[in-house]
């Protein structure tokens, strides 16, 4: 049996360790620098990192105080980073790739925030370096992207992704990302040829895991709300130049704040999934005591009602499905109020809005179980619409007397316009006009019990 050479095995793990710690502590905050300068060259984001160290041995980076600031405006920050220990994959430097397998980071800041152009500020770090201009969403007018609320925002950005005409588009790039590039480099002696697949992303991330970070969402009219002791993991990402951006998996979970006072708490989680060549995506959310005064810019502008106050609590499991949708909801809305802006209908309840709203503030806690249907482009509300009226029915059994009492308050004209939209036009003070107003006042009073006559 031979004997280990202890001594020379020793003198080998020393000499490793120099090579580790000076390359980490001595030779990488140059190579740090060199490598934050290539971000910035080759791609829109501007970040600053103060300090890069590169482990040769573990194949690893650290890093402290990194921060990305808006390509279009670098007084202001995107994102905040104390510290991050990211791990390469060897086998992606083999193919020219620069892969993470596995990135940690602690105590960062995030500032996500609205554009005047519909977007958000953090989708300009996905695009190529040769896009000058924000992503603008086409056919609207500048006045109709004011009006958009983040709910509108977000719900652009899955028709952008899920509607049949993008799945068409994904499944045709799809198809030629498969072909293979060959790339001829001329050198003194011979030459080298460089074979790459289109659907490689230059840049990956198996698994990105934030803990104690701190999320600040603002609108831009100034407003907003902060999630403060957030956890994100992200999973199979990717960004390329010519690919765009790439997201596998996502989950955020954290506690809602406002000026420092606890506003609820959020937990969504994201799920890219393929099947059969046809793309899926899972969404769930969970909100649970949310006061939605302070949340009032993210929906604002999708309702057909203003809430003066309220709570809410629901849950939400939503299928992307080729394009079609399927989701299951559960809701809770308690110590609510809910006002018309206006609007008499909607289009999935024929009922005029301000009835509508004084029968559900009667009812506490509103308590609604629903699914939504239909496509990405034209989702299906019915079952959301039967759920509510099958609610609400009993608050409006006496209905008659309500209007009656309203016409004696209001008159005719008043009660018409403000439960139909329609104005009644003025009547003369005469014996022929006082019939002629109580005929008016029961027609009106016909036509508005027939709206709810025949609802089941």
């Amino acid at each position: 049996m031979k004997y280990l050479n202890i001594k020379n095995i020793a003198i080998v793990l020393v000499l490793l360790a120099l090579v580790h710690f000076i390359v980490g502590l001595l030779v990488s905050p140059k190579l740090g620098e060199f490598m934050v300068g290539k971000i910035n060259q080759y791609s829109r984001a501007k970040i600053y990192c103060e300090r890069v160290n590169l482990w040769p041995l573990t194949f690893s980076l650290s890093l402290k105080n990194l921060k990305v600031f808006d390509p279009d405006n670098t007084e202001k920050k995107i994102a905040e980073i104390k510290s991050a220990s990211i791990y390469l994959s060897p086998f992606g430097l083999l193919s020219k790739r620069v892969v993470l397998s596995k990135i940690k980071i602690s105590g960062a800041n995030i500032y996500l925030e609205g554009e005047s152009d519909g977007t958000f500020n953090i989708q300009k770090l996905a695009q190529g370096q040769t896009s000058d201009k924000s992503i603008k969403p086409k056919g609207v007018a500048e006045g109709g992207i004011q009006k958009k609320d983040w709910f509108i925002q977000g719900y652009d950005l899955l028709k952008n992704k899920f509607s049949s005409d993008a799945l068409k588009k994904e499944k045709a790039q799809k198809s030629e990302a498969k072909k293979i590039t060959k790339t001829v480099v001329v050198l003194p002696k011979g030459r080298r040829v460089h074979f790459k697949s289109k659907d490689s992303y230059l840049f990956e991330i198996k698994r990105l895991s934030i803990t104690g970070s701190y999320l600040d969402l603002k609108n831009q009219d100034g407003r907003s709300v902060q999630v403060d002791d957030a956890r994100i993991e992200l999973g199979n990402a990717g960004f390329d130049p010519e690919l765009g951006f790439l997201l596998g998996k996502a989950r955020i979970e954290g506690t809602i704040k406002s000026a420092g006072v606890a506003a609820g708490s959020l937990v969504f989680s994201y799920q890219s999934i393929l099947s059969n060549d046809k793309p899926k995506a899972q969404f769930n959310f969970e909100l649970k005591d949310v006061n939605l005064i302070v949340l009032r810019f993210i929906y604002e502008n999708s309702l057909p009602v203003e809430v003066v106050k309220g709570t809410l609590d629901i849950t939400s499991e939503t299928l992307f499905d080729n394009g079609n949708i399927n989701s299951l909801n559960r809701l809770s809305l308690s110590n609510h109020e809910l006002k018309s802006k206006g609007v008499m209908e909607s289009s999935d309840i024929s009922m005029p809005i301000p009835l509508l709203c004084e029968a559900i503030n009667k009812i506490n806690p509103l308590l609604m179980d629903f699914t939504i249907s239909g496509t990405v482009e034209k989702p299906q509300f019915k079952d959301f619409a039967r759920s509510l009226m099958i609610l609400v029915k009993p608050s409006l059994k006496n209905i008659g007397q309500t209007i009656k009492r309203e016409v004696t308050e209001k008159g005719v004209a008043g009660v018409l316009k403000a439960v139909s939209g329609k104005k009644e036009e003025k009547v003369q003070s005469s014996p022929v006009g006082v019939d002629k107003e109580k005929s008016n006042t029961e027609d009106a009073i016909s036509s508005l019990q027939s709206i709810f006559s025949n609802k089941k």
